[in-house]
């Protein structure tokens, strides 16, 4: 190779790395406007949080911020299923707050899972202005999930979040525990919905299993039990809590249309329409069109399953279990993870933060939006 080529190299090389350490991230072109990185540089460090209420039950916490200085890059270390992966994300570890309060946003992952699940969208969240704290459930994850687990979790999780919001704020003094957003996947979509207010309804859930027998329906025979804990006599709004966003929710028909209809928050739903897990038209479209609020959003991506949402990394196709845990057939998760980032961002800004210019981008015109970049993205409202 020519000299003048391999020092032409060498500067492109030089140039790379250079953006690199710097935290740098290059947007894709048909990524939507708040797919884009917010201003704050963002911190994160790990939180421990013991509920003595509860047998002094222990929950892990990654908790996302903003701060100052300069931005750098980092791995975040975690599982799927049974092999380890690592996450590249770009946040200081352990840095100080910066000065002020922010909203609050809690995470809650499916089932199993673990914290860093969508540490993407919850690392993109803090650079917008917000502090993000993703929960790790006892007995939740890929190494702790039991078949009770399965049933116990239904009322545990809820309650891990509503112990949180306190806690966070009291170990951060940054997270403002008076403006409080809910963010969840999965299993996690149906905890953010019931922490939010919406309790469980065993008549509902026996009407729906006489016609049909199957997901949900496996918690039938202890629904009493979980009734007294988190039904609908049970569960009251919290008026800490402003706003929910739900991804890929399940569980729908534990609530039932009475509980979801005295849902008054701002709602976003975002599901797949093939998704055959937390199905589209008994999960997804029914909390979406059965929530009385009077601001509901539902996003639908054509042709995606359960997994568009999820941290999705090379190491799990050494092993196909955990490859199928977060693949997904259709769509590219890159692109998936950017509309994620765009909607979580404008809906948090518009209800959290009041900011009526971000709100602009719920409409299902789509604005922003670049020529042929609307395909299989749909957008409803209320």
């Amino acid at each position: 190779m020519p000299n003048y080529r391999i020092a032409l190299l060498i500067l492109i090389l030089q140039a790379l790395t250079g953006v690199m350490a710097q935290g740098v991230s290059m947007k894709r072109p048909d990524a939507p406007p708040l797919a884009q990185r917010g201003n704050f540089v963002v911190g994160v460090k790990t939180l421990q949080m013991t509920d003595s209420s509860r047998q002094n039950r222990t929950i892990a916490a990654e908790v996302w911020y903003p701060t100052s200085g300069t931005q750098q890059n980092l791995v975040y270390e975690s599982v799927v299923g049974q092999t380890p992966v690592r996450i590249s994300g770009r946040a200081n570890r352990d840095a100080t707050p910066a000065n002020g309060r922010f909203p609050l946003i809690l995470a809650s992952h499916g089932q199993p899972g673990t914290r860093f699940q969508f540490a993407y969208l919850n690392e993109h969240l803090a650079s917008w202005g917000f502090v993000v704290a993703a929960l790790e459930h006892p007995g939740s994850t890929y190494q702790t999930l039991t078949q009770q687990n399965y049933i116990t979790s239904i009322a545990d999780r809820p309650l891990d979040i509503l112990f949180a919001i306190g806690e966070v704020a009291r170990q951060m003094p940054s997270a403002d525990a008076s403006n409080v957003g809910l963010l969840g996947y999965s299993y996690g979509g149906y905890s953010v919905i019931n922490a939010a207010g919406a309790g469980l309804d065993g008549s509902a859930l026996s009407e729906y299993c006489r016609s049909s027998n199957e997901g949900p329906c496996f918690a039938l025979p202890f629904f009493a039990q979980l009734e007294a804990q988190r039904g609908l006599n049970m569960v009251k709004p919290d008026p800490r809590i402003q706003a929910v966003f739900a991804m890929a929710p399940y569980g729908q028909p534990w609530i039932g249309a009475r509980s979801l209809a005295n849902f008054k928050l701002p709602l976003f739903v975002a599901v797949g329409e093939a998704d055959d897990v937390a199905t589209y038209r008994r999960d997804g479209l029914e909390y979406f069109r059965k929530a009385g609020s009077s601001q509901k959003y539902l996003l639908t991506l054509a042709a995606a399953q359960h997994n568009p949402f999820v941290e999705c990394t090379p190491e799990v196709r050494s092993r196909e279990e955990d490859y199928w845990r977060c693949w997904e057939p259709v769509w590219d998760q890159e692109r998936a993870h950017d509309l994620a980032r765009h909607f979580a961002a404008a809906f948090f800004l518009r209800f959290l933060q009041n900011n009526l210019e971000a709100g602009n981008f719920l409409n299902p015109s789509l604005p922003g939006f670049k020529p042929r970049t609307t395909v299989g993205v749909k957008l409803e409202t209320r």
